[in-house]
């Protein structure tokens, strides 16, 4: 049975994949935030595909309960469980789920400049939002590209990016991954 999340919210549906401790949205974010969210060259075709592109205002109130904005820490580690199965395969494909029946669906949707109401690299790489912050209380944003992961910080012309979930359990056990199986979205995140 696969793994899905319904947002109360807007009664949006996400479906989610388990890696190895981890349950993610094998989707990007689609929760609207007025002014704050935007459509990759404001077409609504990239909608379901990509999701929104998200300013860094709206980082706050973007995660339904029992979930979080994925750390660079998780970001790489999602990337490490990938990277030793790859061998000779190329990753992104992996990433994608062409090789392995779990499938993060990840999208290169690229990224945008709110300032200037640009956007650039769609099909090419992607771009999330990370919880990690700098020095500076910059949040980093993590890439995903034929290159492999890198993480950077914003310029400041108020960079949009995409947004992947992280369930805030860790799954443990076997029957803990089976309880989540059977929850609905009123007896928990699930």
């Amino acid at each position: 049975m696969a793994l899905k999340f319904i947002d109360d919210r807007d009664n949006e549906v996400y479906n989610l994949v388990r890696i190895g401790n981890q349950l993610w949205f094998a989707e990007n974010l689609r929760y609207h935030v007025e002014d704050r969210c935007f459509l990759y060259n404001q077409k609504y075709s990239s909608f379901k595909k990509s999701g929104y592109l998200y300013s860094k205002d709206a980082l706050d109130e973007l995660c339904p309960p029992g979930w979080h904005i994925p750390s660079a820490a998780e970001f790489t580690k999602l990337f490490q469980s990938f990277e030793k199965s790859a061998h000779e395969m190329n990753w992104v494909e992996m990433f994608a789920g062409k090789h392995l029946d779990r499938n993060l669906s990840l999208q290169f949707g690229g990224f945008g400049s709110e300032a200037q109401m640009d956007f650039w690299e769609e099909g090419q790489g992607a771009y999330f939002w990370t919880s990690t912050e700098g020095k500076n209380k910059d949040k980093q944003y993590c890439v995903i590209d034929s290159k492999g992961i890198s993480f950077r910080y914003p310029a400041p012309m108020r960079d949009l990016f995409s947004v992947r979930l992280v369930c805030n359990e860790v799954l443990t056990t076997r029957s803990n991954f089976a309880y989540l199986k059977r929850a609905t979205s009123n007896e928990g995140p699930f």
